[in-house]
């Protein structure tokens, strides 16, 4: 329950509203580590002011510092409060929330009921919320059927999870949640990866709006995914689930990455050669300038094949792998026909 006399709202009750509006009154740096899906910034300090205030507080004190903050925020105000009346106005809970549901949350609670706008503030902020996540995902059950598609890079198996998202097939992207494709060169062309905070909440939002479902279909990943990992619940999931083992000769898989990854190819040429150097104890000297050669003459099928055949296949096994260890196999030179198959399969998993 709220409690009506201070404003306050628990972590637990806020997460059960129905279509509550979060507002993360915290710097913009602090809302890209981590803040609640969905919730929207509304900063009473730029990343400048509040390092200037931690610093004030910090060398001089306590008194200087609030004043150092007034300062700021007095100006932001009216336009703050503007803010978010017109989220107010959709007739959802409002919940503020800062770090630690300190000054910050509790100062803008005060001026918004004094505007006569309703809101609660999340008692313990999003550290509160933090710990609700790993508290969530240490002990979730997960009650799906996790169905794994596995198989060499370049199969297409990220294009069949799409198509299966598309007919409406229960999916989680763990690639796209974590923005890593979960290799050597799986940051490249993508910006920043998730950070943990901001995966994990993700992927419980997705776990819980997917729990009530027969199955769900993923991709085979490691425990990390760049820099993420997956928790135990759904990683111990996926290796008791079903496995389907995606496959396709070399060189339509050569054709499929050059294809996807066309663009990244001609404008991330100094990462691109950074992540060929980086595999140099891997595949030895000769292997490695001959890779970092080619690919400055501009012959990237040449580099994608070898990589192919000699890194990533190698690495992974699925070449050699035998079908039979499967819970089924799929040809996936043509992807709607693959995808087809991966879907009637679903349906007597789901039987």
């Amino acid at each position: 329950m709220v409690n009506k006399l201070h404003n306050i709202i628990r972590v637990e009750e806020a997460v059960r509203l129905e279509k509550p509006i979060f507002i993360d009154m915290r710097s913009p740096a602090e809302y890209a580590v981590g803040h609640i899906p969905g919730a929207v910034n509304i900063p009473l300090f730029s990343d400048t002011e509040r390092c200037d205030v931690g610093t004030i507080y910090r060398q001089i004190g306590v008194e200087e510092a609030k004043q150092k903050g007034l300062a700021y925020v007095s100006v932001k105000l009216p336009d703050i409060v503007e803010q978010v009346r017109q989220l107010y106005k959709s007739g959802n809970k409002v919940v503020i929330y800062c770090w630690r549901g300190g000054m910050r949350s509790k100062s803008v609670v005060t001026v918004l009921e004094m505007m006569g706008i309703s809101c609660c503030q999340l008692l313990g902020g999003y550290k509160a919320y933090r710990q609700h996540v790993l508290d969530r995902l240490k002990e979730f059950e997960v009650k799906p059927v996790i169905v794994v598609l596995c198989g060499s890079t370049g199969t297409g198996k990220t294009m069949i999870l799409q198509q299966l998202a598309e007919r409406n097939i229960s999916v989680i992207d763990l690639e796209r949640l974590a923005n890593h494709r979960g290799s050597v060169f799986g940051q490249i062309g993508l910006g920043k990866p998730a950070t943990a905070q901001n995966f994990d909440a993700a992927l419980l939002a997705a776990l819980d709006n997917l729990n009530s479902q027969t199955y769900i279909v993923v991709e085979c990943e490691s425990k990390r995914i760049g820099n993420v990992y997956l928790p135990e619940c759904l990683f111990n999931a996926m290796k008791q689930g079903k496995r389907i083992l995606v496959s396709t000769n070399i060189e339509m898989r050569v054709d499929r990455l050059i294809q996807e990854y066309l663009n990244i190819f001609s404008k991330n040429d100094k990462a691109i050669l950074t992540s060929i150097e980086s595999l140099r104890k891997r595949l030895g000297n000769k292997k490695t300038d001959n890779l970092l050669t080619d690919f400055k003459a501009g012959k990237v099928r040449d580099v994608v094949k070898i990589l192919l055949m000699e890194y990533y296949d190698p690495m992974y096994g699925y070449e050699k792998a035998d079908v039979a260890e499967y819970d089924i196999g799929v040809n996936a030179d043509n992807l709607e026909q693959a995808t087809e198959i991966i879907t009637q399969y679903l349906q007597q998993v789901g039987r």
